[in-house]
């Protein structure tokens, strides 16, 4: 049984490849050929960390993975990164363990990976500038899974800690070679973008409808829980709203639970889950004009679509 450390995965997997093996995997979900029961979770009231238990089987890619995630958003305070991973991957045609993939970055590769996609569809082909809203671990693979289907210009960066968006901008440019202008306000980046990526923890929205343009794009990817929200009431109404999975979305993701339960809100009134668009159900944008907001809270099938992507180009045989 194989082992692959963080260091593997992020030698052998590209975010071209993630972000194609993970619509594919939508693909097939809209197909009926994926077992992607909710993920469990357990809290740590003491130390103010979920751990949870994400499971999901791929008939096309014959794979069942099960990843165990820790977020404790405290883990800023001690320098330590506030997500932890491990993937155990089955072999499911025969239901032999393959092995065990350290998946703290795999975890970062597929989160860009599914912005990456859902940017692709429901973008402006013509988009050039980024907001990216909280800098951690997460930002930076959504900047670049960004890049690789729009063409960006510049960034725009903002975090309530200003030293961790200066760190993420330095990285940023000397890694993709990407103009990144750290600002003071989420306010001042956003009012500025075509696309919009929030990756924080906040329990308040972060974005609110009178900083966002017309024709703008939205990534909302860090709130998880029903008690976080990152997107306010208003922009959710005026917005075309794509979730990654309808249940998991009414039950886990406080964005779109809070103006439900505000009254000015409706279930239906959520347009399509990303798997209808990629399969060519719905259509993606429609309008220059139109503002989009794709809202995930993270499935286990995108940590299975990346597994296989890994797994396929390390043994040559999914």
């Amino acid at each position: 049984m194989l082992f692959l450390s963080e260091r593997d995965v992020e030698r052998i997997l590209t975010m071209k490849e993630v972000i194609e093996a993970i619509e594919e995997g939508f693909k097939s979900l809209a197909k009926g050929k994926v077992a992607l029961p909710l993920r469990t979770r357990i809290r740590s009231l003491e130390h103010d960390g979920d751990i949870l238990s994400m499971p999901c089987l791929v008939e096309d890619f014959n794979l069942y993975t099960n990843k165990i995630v820790s977020v404790y958003p405290k883990n800023v305070d001690l320098g330590l990164q506030t997500i932890h991973a491990v993937i155990v991957a089955v072999d499911a045609v025969k239901g032999v363990p393959i092995g065990v993939i350290e998946a703290g970055y795999l975890t970062a590769l597929r989160t860009g990976g599914i912005s990456g996609v859902a940017t692709k569809y429901l973008s402006r082909e013509d988009s050039k500038t980024l907001a990216v809203i909280g800098c951690g671990y997460q930002a930076r693979t959504q900047v670049m899974a960004i890049k690789e289907v729009r063409k960006i210009g510049k960034v725009y960066a903002y975090d309530i800690i200003f030293e961790k968006a200066v760190k993420f901008a330095e990285e940023m440019k000397s890694r993709l070679n990407i103009e990144v202008e750290v600002v003071n306000s989420a306010r001042e980046a956003v009012e500025r973008a075509d696309i919009i990526v929030t990756a924080t923890t906040s329990k308040t929205p972060v974005v609110k409808r009178e900083w966002i343009k017309l024709g703008t794009h939205i990534n909302a990817i860090g709130a998880y829980t029903p008690d976080m929200r990152e997107i306010d009431t208003e922009t959710i109404i005026d917005a075309k709203v794509v979730v990654d999975l309808k249940e998991a979305a009414l039950s886990e993701a406080g964005d779109i639970i809070t103006p439900i339960k505000e009254g000015r809100y409706s279930e239906d009134r959520i347009y399509a889950e990303l798997g209808e668009i990629v399969s060519g159900v719905k259509l993606g944008r429609t309008s220059s004009e139109e503002i989009t907001v794709f809202k995930s809270v993270g499935l286990a099938l995108q940590d299975n679509a990346a597994t296989h992507a890994l797994l396929k180009k390390y043994l040559n045989q999914f």
